[in-house]
């Protein structure tokens, strides 16, 4: 530090030049826009060679120490408007005053040893909890869940930050929007890395840490609360590692800068990372065995479709969005507006972005276009008869070094169901059956906090092999009823306890035994995806009608597993078209007429022969009748003139 200060105040003009410098760069940055924030109109990328800035707005030198983290709020917000760029969708969750949209994949957490899998958002969306309902204050969501978020809004907002860990803050510092997650184009860029720091609490240091240019070793969580980043050691703890940063020294020139290699173009890779997909499928195995994207192997990227200006509030190509975010623009970024246009005649012809064929849909029947959203037909795994389980990158920490492989991890997520939405289009979605324990008082359910859940559930699980896959064990009625009357009998749970898995809410009556019921804080939680898109060759209808309408046909009669730890839910099933809000029974009569449709189509063809020999027939008969009438009408001209 103090060879920092030495070399910018070696005399009184430098310190005031410098002072005069500072006060021009502060009144730049607090105008609404900076020098990055304006499009000149020059399609080029800028080249950024800009020096690396502190947390503490402090130039880096590479002979300081301790070597501190770079701040991207500070190194790229001098000039980018950083609170502008705070409002985009991956930062904005928590914040009241931007609507929650259709509704995403929340977090999840799991926990095999306590029977849980609880979805766990800031924003509104039905069937979710919040992060603290659970007992888990944001600092500890920014733990679990950090690995895959990219910093930004509740993660360094100070006002959510509880005063139990106020201290741990300190210590691990917040978590700015990682720009370099979805911006750097340099291949070193290893996302893992900042994950990896997520998880050991190391928020200040984890963007630094996936930078190709330096290297983090230590960790926060192995930190008391009174530990100062700035001494460097652990006070009577000298076998803890803190947090160090080395940067690669070639990297930085004369005046300390370093060259980042930026685009707007975000690789597909970068994507990935956060929203990767793995369908678990019986037959193909291998790699190159499952399907990719057909647009992402024609060469399009992610940004093509799913774009945005500076607010970063991004574009995410549903049906609607145009409407519910005032954007007449993003109708042209859905399936539908790019491949067959818009619908506003005021605006320009939108179709045929990036060279989007028009779709022609022989043989289709017009209402199916009403009924049905584009990514039923063309997007996902191909229905079969027993659904699917499909890991995430954001469920299953894919993507991690040590992320488990096992098919069966934790959470349990099911795909593809075809679910009739709100607005009464059906559409694909991934489905999750909510196991948690809870406190049951009269018609409402309080989650039990994670530590009571580690304390008092676990060690009544016992272990079993399925654990060490993190999968579910099994759980039998009697251990079922032994662990609810063991919670019930504890004075550290007020209400009753009751267990909710499998759709239904299990608990004690007041004879001691086990009442199962249907509650609405049981039903499963569900979201629309849009991707894997399959080429047209491979979508639902290709091999005609049957796809859909046979009476085995899995869309309509697909069995849902019913996912659960509890053995008297297995093999429990739900058909498809309780989610599509039809009745199996009606349609199977329906898809029972597809039967007959061929036999149909002769009939039709052979009843048009018929009625065209009668009009053939009857127009003949009528041409001779006219030609009698003809001629007696002339016989009786002549005899007139006669």
């Amino acid at each position: 530090m103090a060879t920092r200060w030495m070399r910018m105040f070696g005399n009184q003009w430098i310190g005031c030049a410098l002072l005069f410098f500072m006060f021009i760069v502060t009144q730049v940055i607090a105008q609404d826009k900076l020098i990055g924030d304006e499009f000149d109109g020059s399609r080029t990328t800028p080249i950024h060679v800009i020096r690396l800035i502190d947390q503490d707005s402090s130039v880096i030198w590479l002979d300081e120490q301790p070597l501190m983290p770079f701040s991207t709020k500070k190194t790229c917000g001098a000039c980018h408007n950083y609170e502008t760029i705070s409002q985009g969708w991956h930062f904005c969750a928590g914040d009241s005053a931007t609507p929650s949209g259709r509704p995403g994949q929340p977090w999840i957490y799991s926990d095999a040893y306590s029977l849980t899998q609880i979805p766990l958002t800031l924003r509104a969306w039905p069937g979710t909890f919040t992060p603290q309902q659970i007992g888990m204050d944001i600092f500890d969501y920014v733990a679990t869940f950090g690995r895959h978020l990219p910093g930004g809004g509740i993660a360094e907002d100070e006002e959510a930050q509880s005063l139990e860990k106020i201290w741990r803050w300190r210590v691990s510092g917040t978590a700015e929007i990682n720009c370099l997650a979805c911006h750097d184009a340099e291949r070193a860029h290893d996302a893992s890395q900042y994950a990896l720091n997520m998880l050991r609490q190391n928020f200040r240091w984890a963007p630094t840490a996936a930078a190709g240019f330096a290297t983090v070793r230590g960790m926060s969580a192995d930190l008391p609360d009174n530990y100062d980043i700035y001494a460097g050691t652990v006070p009577d703890q000298p076998q803890k590692l803190p947090p160090q940063v080395t940067y690669q020294a070639h990297r930085f020139n004369e005046r300390s800068e370093v060259f980042f290699d930026l685009t707007r173009h975000v690789p597909v890779e970068r994507c990935y990372f956060c929203h990767s997909g793995h369908t678990i499928h019986p037959e193909p195995k291998e790699r190159w065995q499952h399907g990719e994207d057909v647009h992402v192997k024609s060469g399009m990227l992610c940004v093509d479709c799913h774009r945005h200006g500076l607010d970063h509030r991004m574009v995410r190509g549903y049906e609607g969005e145009a409407l519910a975010a005032g954007n007449p623009q993003a109708e042209a970024l859905t399936c539908r507006g790019c491949h067959l246009g818009n619908q506003d005649a005021t605006l320009p012809p939108m179709q045929g972005r990036s060279g989007a064929p028009k779709p022609i849909h022989r043989g289709i029947p017009p209402l199916h276009f009403d009924k049905l959203s584009c990514t039923t037909c063309h997007s996902g795994p191909w229905p079969e008869r027993q659904s699917l389980f499909v890991k995430t990158s954001q469920a299953h920490a894919l993507g991690l070094p040590k992320a488990s492989k096992s098919e069966s991890a934790l959470p349990h997520i099911i795909t593809p169901i075809y679910i009739q939405q709100e607005n009464g289009i059906i559409a694909p979605h991934h489905l999750l059956w909510p196991s948690f324990w809870a406190e049951f008082e009269g018609d409402s359910i309080k989650p039990l906090s994670v530590a009571m859940l580690n304390t008092l559930i676990a060690p009544l699980v016992g272990h079993e092999d399925s654990l060490a896959v993190g999968d579910w064990p099994a759980v039998s009625d009697s251990l079922l009823l032994s662990i609810l009357e063991a919670l019930d009998s504890s004075a550290v749970v007020g209400g009753q306890i009751a267990y909710i898995s499998c759709g239904q809410v299990h608990r004690l009556n007041e004879q001691g035994k086990l009442l199962s019921t249907k509650h609405a804080a049981a039903v499963s939680v569900a979201w629309p995806f849009a991707h894997d898109v399959r080429p047209a060759a491979q979508s639902l209808g290709i091999r005609g009608c049957e796809d859909c309408h046979s009476t085995n046909a899995p869309f309509y009669f697909g069995n849902i597993t019913v996912d659960s730890p509890l053995l008297r839910a297995a093999p429990l099933t739900v058909s498809m078209t309780k989610y599509l809000n039809k009745n199996k029974a009606a349609s199977w009569l329906f898809s029972f007429s597809f039967f007959f449709r061929p036999w149909l189509k002769y009939l039709i063809i052979f009843c048009c022969i018929i009625i065209f020999a009668l009009i053939t027939l009857y127009a003949f008969k009528g041409l001779a009748r006219f030609m009698v009438i003809l001629s007696i009408e002339t016989e009786n001209k002549v005899k007139r003139k006669v």
